[in-house]
């Protein structure tokens, strides 16, 4: 279905029109497909308690549905990512066009059998980060870029100006935490992430890098306890939303 009535997408007025040249991609007509969320999850091993380490480098949209990647030893799950093209790639008649972003950390760590303390049986359990200290400081420690195809990165700065998601994530206790609560890093707890000003667009068969980055190691405020917040051998996650649309090429 061709957009006919651009005042209901003023966002994408400047993104309607894409074709690939053989220079690269130029603009040219689009028809609007569906709007749609994107999401992917990478993991960053912790060695030392509460401490995320130095050269974070993550990365994020390079593993479909399926692959093993992103710090993941398994398969990722549709739980895990939405995204079904390996290395940020779309088919060759597809573009998605984010035009809003939010970030999610939670923990993923391995436990033993909680019904059978003797068994060596390990569960994956996913949980919250209890601490708006803890979610602050690793947002403000990180940042995140892109670059699509050979050309220029684009820095789009720290992950704690991309508030929305994170405040709530768990499966240990799911009468009091529900498995999913949109919940804010920084800013109104409904909000569905930051408006890109310039949105990030997925030609089509062009990879997209997503990265996400770290200086200096850093400490993670402890909170809790009983629990460190980022026990030795767990995993911090980091979970990307891309809101935006999907377009095909002309045909």
């Amino acid at each position: 279905m061709a957009i006919k009535d651009e005042a209901a997408f003023a966002e994408l007025r400047p993104y309607l029109k894409m074709t690939v040249a053989p220079n690269g991609v130029t603009i040219g007509d689009l028809n609007f497909v569906v709007a749609q969320t994107q999401w992917s999850t990478a993991l960053q091993a912790i060695t030392v308690a509460n401490t995320v380490p130095g050269d974070v480098n993550l990365d994020l949209f390079q593993s479909a549905q399926g692959d093993v990647g992103q710090g993941f030893s398994t398969a990722l799950t549709r739980g895990q990512t939405s995204w079904l093209d390996s290395q940020g790639r779309l088919p060759a008649n597809q573009v998605f066009i984010a035009t809003s972003c939010g970030f999610q950390f939670f923990v993923r760590e391995a436990t033993t059998d909680p019904g059978d303390p003797a068994s060596t049986t390990q569960a994956i359990l996913e949980h919250n980060i209890p601490s708006e200290d803890a979610l602050y400081t690793i947002g403000r420690n990180l940042s995140w870029d892109a670059t699509i195809g050979d050309g220029i990165t684009r820095n789009y700065g720290n992950l704690l100006w991309f508030g929305g998601y994170g405040a709530n994530y768990g499966v240990t206790a799911p009468a009091n935490d529900p498995e999913f609560t949109v919940g804010a890093i920084a800013g109104d707890s409904a909000s569905r992430g930051r408006h890109l000003r310039i949105p990030l667009v997925f030609p089509p068969n062009i990879n997209v890098r997503i990265k996400v980055r770290g200086g200096n190691s850093f400490a993670v405020p402890n909170t809790a306890s009983a629990q460190d917040t980022l026990p030795v051998g767990s995993k911090l996650a980091i979970r990307q939303f891309l809101h935006g649309y999907l377009c095909t090429m002309p045909v």
